[in-house]
């Protein structure tokens, strides 16, 4: 799921901005959520809210000083976020490339413009979040968590548990660990039918208990079958990760 924001101080405009940006991800059939604020003091409630979390920051530059405030904000928080400039001079664009935009908008009223500029940024964050999250729905939400906070995963009934790691939070979804794994890197290890773990999360291999003790002191159990080819790969691991 992409999360975009926006901010414009025209309300015909943000309008057409919002208009725009949903006709895109109906087209193409990606799951998105959309804020849009009109007010500077609407904007910063929400990005303090929302820690900056967002994908996608369409910002109104027409007042130069508070949008750069924004971006300096959001750069110390989400540096994986893209941000553009919406309407502000070329000048004053250039004086922002320090801070990286992804984008320029000179006429945001147009179309065009706006929906070429989210088509582009989609699929960088599409590609983005394959790399570097697991995603899943939980209680009717679009979750996303990083791969390296993700603890293990176990399967009982049909049923999966993600176990975040330094964490208490567990997830729980509908869904087979072989499709999991399928879309996992290959740190994750398959070492039981119930189990999928992140070999960074292991601090030992029990070799005569049959267990990964885990830097939490949690057991994961390694089945019969799997263990031999368990035992081979988290040892790879470890001689690659010394190297």
């Amino acid at each position: 799921m992409i999360r975009v924001f926006i901010l414009y101080y025209h309300v015909e405009t943000l309008k057409k901005i919002q208009e725009t940006v949903v006709h895109y991800f109906h087209d193409v059939r990606h799951t998105f959520e959309l804020t849009a604020c009109y007010t500077y003091q609407n904007a910063v409630a929400y990005l303090k809210k929302s820690s900056g979390q967002d994908d996608i920051y369409l910002l109104d530059f027409s007042e130069f000083e508070k949008a750069n405030r924004l971006v300096t904000w959001l750069r110390g928080r989400n540096l994986n976020a893209s941000w553009v400039n919406l309407g502000g001079s070329k000048e004053k664009f250039l004086q922002t490339l320090i801070l990286r935009p992804s984008g320029y908008i000179e006429h945001p009223e147009n179309r065009d413009e706006v929906f070429e500029t989210i088509r582009k940024l989609d699929r960088y964050h599409q590609a983005i979040q394959k790399k570097y999250y697991f995603s899943f729905k939980y209680e009717g939400e679009q979750m996303r968590i990083p791969y390296d906070e993700i603890s293990y995963f176990e399967s009982s009934a049909k049923k999966v548990t993600l176990y975040r790691a330094n964490s208490d939070q567990k997830y729980y979804f509908t869904a087979k660990l072989d499709d999991i794994g399928q879309r996992l890197p290959s740190f994750f290890l398959r070492c039981h039918q119930s189990y999928l773990v992140n070999m960074h999360m292991i601090r030992c291999l029990d070799t005569k208990a049959h267990v990964f003790m885990l830097h939490t002191n949690e057991e994961i159990g390694i089945s019969r079958r799997m263990y031999a080819q368990a035992k081979e790969r988290y040892q790879n691991f470890m001689d690659e990760s010394e190297n």
